[in-house]
């Protein structure tokens, strides 16, 4: 094989890990002692889950481009999962976290997670 063969070979194989390398984005989560949340950009798809049985319902608060979204609710109970489709906002910033939602008194939250919608 001639050099310039082999140089475009080696570009042509190069540029093809670099695309697989940079596949869909990962699903991020977080969870605090009561509540697991994850957030699927290839699905724009959130999951909620009460993982206590404690009487407290869990949710997930979130903005789309800095305008705060109405809250995602999971009232089913310990082990029970909601999912809720992300419909618009494609391409903004997405800023969540995860609560337990805690009668009289304040709400048990994650950490604030960033992605994009």
């Amino acid at each position: 094989m001639r050099r310039t063969g082999k140089l475009a070979l080696a570009t042509v194989l190069t540029g093809a890990a670099l695309l697989a390398a940079a596949g869909p984005a990962a699903a991020s989560a977080t969870s605090v002692t009561g509540a697991y949340a994850y957030y699927d950009p290839s699905r724009n798809n959130f999951g909620l889950q009460d993982s206590k049985a404690d009487g407290n319902s869990v949710f997930i608060e979130y903005w789309i481009g800095g305008v705060k979204q109405s809250r995602i609710v999971n009232y089913n109970g310990n082990g029970s999962w909601r999912d809720y489709v992300v419909t618009t906002g494609e391409g903004k910033s997405l800023e969540w976290k995860v609560c337990v939602d805690i009668s009289l008194a304040p709400d048990r939250c994650s950490g604030i997670v960033y992605d994009v919608v």
